[in-house]
């Protein structure tokens, strides 16, 4: 015998089963269970409204299931539902389940949240005759993963797109933040407003993680600082797990996954669960800002030096906003060592200069290989006369120390500096001119080396 779905009917439930079956749903603690008829008039609900959505089960038997959601996100679900009575095929039974869906609801305390609910469609079934919907209340956004891609469409900052990706971890089990590695820099994301936002700026939480690729899971704090123990404590955290996250391909460590724990827990397969689609999105958001870092960072530096190419200067002229100060630098007697000893030393000799050049600057100021055997330091702004002169003394002399190649082969190269300030727009040719002096001075070829 078959029901009106088409499907083997079912042995009735025993009346004690049953009992215990409504009992459970009734007092589901992270849950609500509501029965909807057709026209969407609530003909029961869980007395578990009351602690999870601060609900009265009482006043709402009657009432239309969509009075208190969110007026942005009623027309979608009426969409949605139309389609889901709809889908029903011919030769089967009715769709009985749609993936999750969220939507913002307002407790009777005023406050919204963000409700996620599976609905089973059993309008069909003649003892139902009507949709389950099982929701519960989550973090983040209404569209979860969803608003993870539109910041990324958006070309957000990754550590706004790091916090959406944090904000995936049920707030039952705690409070999350996400750090990303971007070469050396650290980049943190947390929602905003959440303990995770203010725990995550102390790096001893992570640094270690980042470090060694281990993950650390343990128990009441074991293993962390005493005095970051005590203020995760004051806001009712249990314990800190932080896992990392590694590149699929390569195994290198490219972030990790911080969690503030609520709950007195060990780490266990439900919890991995919980925390995987957080895991998985920021790993793959990570991924990817590394992937256009390292071509960002391709497109603004010399493949042999390492410093800073022509296309990097011209982005540090671009920004500043009045008069700079540029030095640009020529080797002397670099065409003999190339003539001499052969490109590879020549080379050689180069990388030299450039290691030399940037340990004789100051960390603001920009190296940049301008080409062949010239370069270029681009000064941070505000730097005084004096301190130009300085700093173009101490490329000097560090340039012209000995060389040397290898056990047997030391070279010596000269420089000649010419130094200008002035509008972005002229201060490199104003610099060209006063090289090609400071080379005429010297008696040295200005047309080359």
């Amino acid at each position: 015998m078959t029901d009106r779905q088409g499907e083997i009917e079912a042995e009735p439930v025993p009346p004690d089963v049953a009992v215990r079956l409504v009992r459970a749903l009734d007092r589901n603690p992270s849950s609500v269970v509501t029965l909807v008829d057709t026209d969407l008039n609530i003909r029961w609900i869980s007395h578990s409204a009351t602690w999870v959505t601060g609900t009265d089960p009482g006043s709402r038997k009657g009432a239309g299931s969509l009075e208190r959601i969110h007026p942005d996100d009623v027309e979608r679900l009426l969409h949605g539902l139309a389609q889901l009575k709809a889908a029903t095929p011919p030769d089967g039974p009715a769709v009985p389940v749609v993936e999750p869906l969220r939507y913002r609801f307002q407790r009777f305390d005023g406050r919204w949240i963000v409700m996620e609910a599976q609905i089973h469609n059993l309008l069909q079934d003649p003892v139902v005759e009507g949709m389950v919907v099982i929701s519960r209340p989550v973090d983040g956004d209404v569209d979860g993963a969803g608003r993870v891609v539109d910041l990324l469409v958006a070309d957000a900052p990754l550590d706004e797109v790091l916090a959406a990706c944090a904000g995936l971890v049920p707030s039952y089990l705690g409070s999350a933040a996400v750090v990303g590695l971007l070469g050396e820099r650290a980049v943190v994301g947390a929602p905003a407003g959440s303990p995770a936002e203010t725990l995550a700026r102390d790096d001893r939480w992570w640094r270690a993680t980042l470090a060694d690729g281990k993950p650390r899971t343990p128990i009441d704090f074991a293993g962390f600082p005493g005095d970051l123990a005590d203020l995760a404590r004051e806001q009712g955290f249990l314990s800190a797990w932080v896992s990392p996250l590694t590149d699929a391909t390569t195994g290198q460590v490219t972030g990790c996954l911080a969690v503030w724990v609520r709950i007195a827990v060990e780490s266990n397969i439900a919890s991995d669960q919980a925390l995987l689609p957080t895991a998985r999105l920021a790993g793959l958001v990570i991924g990817e800002e590394r992937r256009n870092h390292a071509l960002r960072r391709e497109a603004v530096t010399d493949p042999l030096t390492g410093l800073g190419n022509r296309s990097a200067l011209r982005r540090r002229l671009d920004a500043a906003t009045g008069p700079i100060t540029v030095a640009l630098i020529d080797l002397d007697h670099f065409k003999p060592v190339n003539d001499s000893y052969g490109h590879d030393a020549g080379d050689a000799v180069l990388k030299v200069v450039a290691d030399r050049l940037l340990a004789a600057v100051r960390e603001d100021d920009l190296v940049t290989r301008f080409g062949g055997d010239e370069f270029a330091v681009v000064f941070a702004d505000g730097t005084p006369s004096a301190g130009v002169t300085h700093s173009a003394d101490r490329v000097v002399g560090a340039i012209e120390a000995p060389i040397r190649l290898d056990d047997h082969l030391v070279v010596t190269v000269g420089a000649s500096i010419g130094i200008a300030t002035g509008p972005t727009s002229e201060v490199i040719h104003l610099a060209d001119a006063a090289l090609y002096e400071a080379k005429h001075t010297k008696g040295e070829d200005p047309s080359g080396s």
